[in-house]
């Protein structure tokens, strides 16, 4: 990922990761999935769904998800 950019989740669920992202880019932060899973073997959950967000937005992005999500 390029610099300034950090991972701020991880799932194995794309839903939850774009619904993540929709309320991130609710609350005015950028926000992208980046898909690590091996998509020939979806069955086994190999690999993470990682959200990253800038650097300087991490925290306010963790506190809105843990406010929301978790």
């Amino acid at each position: 990922m390029a610099n300034g950019w950090v991972i701020i989740h991880k799932c194995n669920n794309i839903n939850t990761a774009e619904i993540i992202k929709s309320l991130l880019e609710d609350h005015k932060i950028p926000s992208i999935i980046i898909n690590k899973m091996d998509s020939m073997h979806l069955h086994l959950m190999n690999g993470d769904i990682e959200v990253h967000v800038k650097e300087n937005d991490a925290i306010n992005a963790k506190h809105i998800i843990t406010k929301n999500i978790d």
